[in-house]
């Protein structure tokens, strides 16, 4: 098989790598990057399903209870909470889940 030419570029310059590492370590940071799965999962298996997430991303790094993630649940499912984080939504799903 043929290499394309457009196969190998260039890295982009060192600032531009260390923005995106930054910008990575702040989305996986956030919280609400998990719930926008967990809610599901809770709404059809039960609350325990945010004491099993904190377990498992503290071990990840994250502190977290499960406690606190089903506050923030139950936060992004009001019209405030919605709004407030409509632009992290948009983020994760066009800029780290599709993008």
């Amino acid at each position: 098989m043929a290499i394309q030419s457009g196969t190998w570029k260039r890295l982009p310059p060192k600032d531009v790598i260390l923005d995106a590492i930054k910008e990575q370590r702040r989305h996986n940071a956030d919280l609400t990057s998990y719930l926008w799965y967990l809610m599901p999962l809770a709404e059809e298996f039960g609350e325990q399903v945010y004491e099993v997430a904190a377990r498992s991303l503290t071990e990840s790094g994250l502190q977290v209870s499960g406690t606190e993630l089903r506050e923030l649940a139950s936060f992004l499912q009001t019209p405030e909470g919605q709004a407030r984080y409509a632009k992290e939504r948009e983020l994760h799903v066009f800029g780290h889940v599709t993008g």
